[in-house]
């Protein structure tokens, strides 16, 4: 989150000079340096890749489960079909 250094101390209740204000812009330096250091340690990057790799070999092993029942059903369901249209032309 950007929040810019732009300080106007004539609008609202900035321009009283409270110890909230101060109190405020003290919370907002604090904000901007802390958001300035996100940079993340190569040891903690290797953390992150593992597990996103990790949940992508998971998620690709639902998605090969679920393709082969699919595949299942469907020949399942051509062979009822099939079956049905046989047994309903040797009685006719």
């Amino acid at each position: 989150m950007e929040t810019g250094s732009l300080q106007e101390t004539d609008e609202g209740w900035g321009d009283t000079g409270s110890e909230e204000f101060a109190r405020l812009q003290s919370l907002l330096e604090l904000v901007r340096r802390e958001n300035q250091r996100t940079e993340l340690s190569p040891e903690r990057r290797e953390q992150l890749r593992e597990r996103v790799l990790q949940r992508w070999e998971q998620y690709e092993a639902r998605r090969r489960k679920a393709r082969v029942l699919f595949a299942i059903g469907s020949a399942l369901v051509l062979t009822s079909v099939v079956l049905t249209l046989a047994i309903r032309a040797r009685s006719v």
